[in-house]
């Protein structure tokens, strides 16, 4: 998995979901986290790791960009 979503620090806030360009976070129905559900769809522009305001977020790239 390419974006690491730790549990133990989400919030539920849900602002990656509301960020991301590519609808690629979902909140859990019943624990209210985020997952990363369409990873296949990312472009990797980092903007929810950037705006998570607890750092629950990690997007790894796929490649090295040189």
């Amino acid at each position: 998995m390419q974006i690491q979503v730790s549990a133990e620090r989400c919030n539920c806030c849900g602002i990656c979901a509301d960020i991301c360009p590519c609808d690629v976070f979902r909140l859990n129905e019943e624990t209210g986290l985020a997952e990363a559900k369409y990873e296949i769809d990312c472009w990797y522009c980092g903007a929810c790791e950037l705006d998570c305001p607890t750092g629950a977020i990690r997007v790894c790239l796929p490649y090295l960009i040189a």
